[in-house]
């Protein structure tokens, strides 16, 4: 049974594969490869001498106190999500959960499926270790890839059989953890992780997925379902309303529609970015020697991109905008848009923790928060205003907007500010392939 489950999925994953190879095995690589190796060599040497950008450098404590933050954070925020997999209720309902299959067999192909999913974190933990110059830790990732999701699962399971799913209890619980990951000594950290390691682990397998899971299905659908409801959908219609009032009448709609989506959790990648983006924002706190401009341009990166799964996940949808008098320019700034107002905030939040740890000169930090700007600005710009490149697919979108985001910050942070004016030819480079695109594609 378990071989056969087995074969269907990687079935499944093979052709989805099929489809892409050439972007994942070909462009993908050689992309990121040139990328990092150009990126790494610029920020320690070319702009080291420059002086705006200081070299790299992480101590062997500062990274592993961001890895425990990474892991806590991945479970405060995959915690609803992972439970909507967990639960077989109305959102997660498939054929597999109808089936008369062993829950042994059900527990190796899910903690199959988290491995899969989880690949892509703990392999952006090794290359940022191998960005470091930090190789001798280069095998933790691999291993607490191999081990993390018993933990996941089975802290998961035991929180909700106990308490609820409400995320409220466990913001305060992980507010704890956060001073503890501060204050408490390394040896101590990695003490607690081998004890929850294996008090969850088999708890999760032998008393969560196996009693737990089934025990418990009623009052967590329940809670599911009341979970949102029309007061908190009708404030955000409100918030993001008011919030889109300073833009283009032309753009206005689209742009409210895109966020209340987001709000509603139409895209669930919008998780995976926010613990990306806050574990960032945690990070430069302790940044060392690491420029600042790095944080803003990674932040505003991590959290625009949310806009190229979105535009996915509304393409099948799109036949109902025929009807609508919408241009393809207006499309594509709708989405330009979507991506600067995702990442509006994360140059004021990166200054002002820089400011409140390392404080500067009234002069220098207005030049610091004006540096931040552009390249938040044209951070999220080039991610937006490259939607279309790749056909509509998000991971070919991933890499050609990583490219120009490294060559945009290196021109405004090392060479000069004014640099930044570039940025409007390559938009409208960008925007004459989207229209093209969109077009072809019977939008309009």
């Amino acid at each position: 049974m378990f071989k056969t489950i087995l074969k269907a999925k990687l079935r499944d994953i093979g052709r989805r594969l099929s489809y892409d190879w050439a972007t994942y095995f070909i462009l993908g690589p050689v992309i990121m490869g040139v990328s990092f190796l150009m990126g790494r060599k610029i920020f320690n040497d070319f702009a080291f001498g420059i002086g705006r950008i200081q070299s790299t450098w992480l101590s062997d404590e500062t990274a592993v106190r961001l890895a425990f933050a990474f892991l806590v954070l991945k479970i405060f925020f995959n915690f609803l999500p992972l439970a909507r997999r967990l639960y077989a209720s109305e959102y997660s309902l498939t054929v597999d959960d109808l089936l008369p299959i062993n829950f042994a067999i059900r527990y190796k192909v899910f903690y199959l499926e988290q491995l899969f999913r989880d690949l892509l974190f703990f392999a952006g933990g090794a290359v940022l270790l191998l960005f470091f110059g930090k190789t001798d830790l280069l095998v933790w990732p691999f291993m607490i890839w191999l081990f993390f999701p018993a933990v996941e699962i089975g802290f998961t399971l035991t929180w909700i059989h106990f308490w609820s799913p409400d995320r409220k209890k466990l913001a305060g619980v992980f507010s704890i953890l956060a001073f503890l990951l501060i204050f408490l000594p390394v040896v101590q950290l990695s003490w607690w992780a081998d004890f929850f390691t294996f008090l969850f682990a088999p708890l999760g397998y032998y008393r969560g997925f196996k009693v737990w899971r089934y025990t418990d299905m009623g009052r967590v659908a329940q809670f599911f379902v009341g979970h949102e409801t029309r007061k908190k959908r009708a404030a955000a219609r409100a918030f993001f309303g008011g919030l889109c009032r300073i833009l283009p009448k032309n753009i206005r709609p689209l742009v409210q529609r895109d966020l209340i989506l987001t709000a509603r959790n139409f895209v669930p990648h919008i998780w995976r970015n926010l613990i990306l983006v806050f574990l960032v924002m945690i990070s430069v706190i302790s940044r060392g020697q690491i420029a600042l401009e790095i944080y803003c341009a990674v932040g505003a990166f991590v959290i625009a991109s949310t806009v190229s799964p979105l535009f996915q996940m509304q393409r099948p949808y799109r036949t109902m905008d025929v009807a609508l008098p919408l241009s393809a320019e207006q499309v594509w700034r709708a989405k330009l848009t979507y991506a600067r107002l995702l990442a509006l905030p994360i140059p004021f939040v990166v200054w002002g923790i820089e400011m409140l740890m390392r404080p500067l000169p009234g002069q220098e930090s207005v030049s610091l928060l004006l540096t931040l700007l552009l390249i938040g600005i044209a951070v999220s710009s080039l991610v937006g205003g490259s939607i279309c490149e790749g056909d509509q697919r998000p991971v070919l979108q991933y890499i050609v907007a990583a490219f120009l985001c490294v060559l945009a910050t290196l021109f405004i942070a090392v060479f000069n500010p004014v640099l930044f004016l570039l940025l409007f030819p390559v938009l409208s480079s960008l925007k004459g392939s989207a229209i093209i695109r969109i077009e072809n594609e019977g939008l309009t």
